[in-house]
């Protein structure tokens, strides 16, 4: 079918950027992206028997064939699905700007945020699922000043590690969780002499024993459309505990993976199956779940911007994450 929609290049790494630089979205540290040149392939799903059965090494003999290293893991299958959107700019909205381009921005910036938010939400729904997702709830709520929430985070740390042989690295918090983490008697006590003000993200993951504490802090309207408005935290009381890794490895433990269609990737070549000239796959983060297209529509009296948004999300080792359910 012909379409009168281009790809606008210009667009496109507006949105990469300001995705990269978007704040309060976790999805992609607890899910992290992994760029695949087709749209659906197979791909490793790890098992606690997987990760800890390391083959024992025996002294070679001379002449003898080496061992070889056998991966024993199940398959699943992963499909990327267009979640696109289209946001148009009047002309006589483009009037009310000084500069041409700032109403195209505008336009970008509700793009990448529905984007951003929808993605959030489908992370959030995997990692928090009690039926597949390894979870507690806290028999002492966090908001209760005798809770121990360190004791709490150590038994989900214990649980991964023990079912995979690494470290727990990234726990997941919303801002209504953090902001009476920050308060806690226990924690306050202990940092009283060390730190003024509030107690940061850093410190609270020192104290945690974990290398790093995201803070979600978007919102989510839970009203139908034309009531009166009802914000809630996406991330609610949760807590996700979980091993992740970054590296484009599939072979590499990990909780959760966000694949994306590279040939629809912003900074990409669909030409070349998604990967640069060289083959690799050498862009930013954040740059990975957008393009933008641009055509007019003159019966509306207005240019619009379409983003196609090829991924999906996929758990690729539950065994990997623990989620504490309503903490306060």
């Amino acid at each position: 079918m012909d379409t009168s929609a281009t790809l606008n290049p210009i667009m496109s790494g507006y949105a990469a950027q300001f995705m990269r630089e978007a704040e309060g979205f976790v999805g992609r540290d607890l899910f992290p992206p992994f760029p695949s040149a087709i749209q659906s392939a197979s791909y490793y799903v790890f098992t606690a028997a997987s990760l800890a059965n390391v083959p024992k090494l025996k002294r070679r003999a001379p002449g003898s064939a080496y061992p070889r290293i056998k991966r024993e893991l199940s398959n699943d299958s992963f499909a990327c699905s267009d979640y696109g959107v289209e946001a148009p700019v009047p002309d006589e909205d483009r009037k009310k700007y000084g500069a041409y381009f700032n109403a195209d921005l505008a336009a970008i910036h509700q793009i990448t945020d529905t984007i951003l938010f929808n993605h959030e939400k489908r992370v959030h729904d995997a990692a928090t699922d009690a039926n597949v997702v390894p979870n507690a709830t806290p028999a002492i709520k966090w908001s209760d000043a005798a809770s121990d929430p360190k004791s709490d985070v150590d038994a989900a740390k214990e649980n991964i590690r023990k079912k995979i042989g690494l470290r727990a690295n990234l726990m997941i918090i919303s801002e209504p969780v953090f902001l009476k983490l920050q308060y806690h008697p226990k924690l306050v006590d202990l940092f009283k002499f060390t730190s003024a003000g509030v107690l940061p993200e850093e410190k609270l993951a020192a104290y945690l024993g974990i290398k790093q504490v995201k803070v979600a802090y978007n919102i989510d309207a839970t009203n139908n459309e034309g009531q009166v408005f009802n914000p809630a935290d996406i991330w609610g009381n949760d807590v996700v505990i979980a091993h992740v890794e970054s590296a484009i490895d599939l072979t590499r433990p990990n909780f959760g993976r966000t694949f994306y269609w590279t040939a629809f990737s912003g900074m990409q070549a669909a030409q070349t199956g998604g990967t640069d000239a060289a083959g690799g796959y050498d862009m930013p983060a954040g740059a990975e779940l957008i393009q933008i297209s641009s055509y007019r529509d003159e019966k509306h009296k207005s240019d619009i911007h379409r983003a196609e948004h090829y991924v999906t999300e996929k758990m690729v080792g539950s065994d990997a994450g623990f989620y504490l359910a309503n903490v306060l």
